[in-house]
């Protein structure tokens, strides 16, 4: 199962539409092998797939679910999917 974080959205209306369609395609492969990249240090289970050259999707595994943390430029993408990472982990603690 994926799930996204709630500002995932925002970050995707941002893309361009080639971007978009690379972002589709590589989510189906996220989807039969979620491992398949680089894993991330700073994050329990997080792991990064390049759309571009500079475009990054920062993902992290909980169990049989996918959280998709954000797709952004290179830099924007590793200084914030900590704090997304964590949001999410307080409201899972929450419920």
């Amino acid at each position: 199962m994926i799930k996204e974080h709630p500002d995932f959205f925002k970050d995707l209306d941002k893309l361009s539409k080639r971007e978009l369609e690379i972002f589709c395609k590589k989510k189906e492969k996220i989807k039969q092998n979620p491992k398949r990249q680089k894993h991330l240090r700073g994050g329990e289970n997080c792991y990064r797939e390049p759309i571009t050259e500079n475009i990054r999707l920062v993902y992290s595994i909980e169990g049989n679910t996918i959280w998709f943390l954000i797709i952004d430029k290179h830099d924007k993408a590793y200084e914030t999917y900590i704090r997304r990472l964590y949001s999410i982990y307080q409201k899972m603690k929450e419920q």
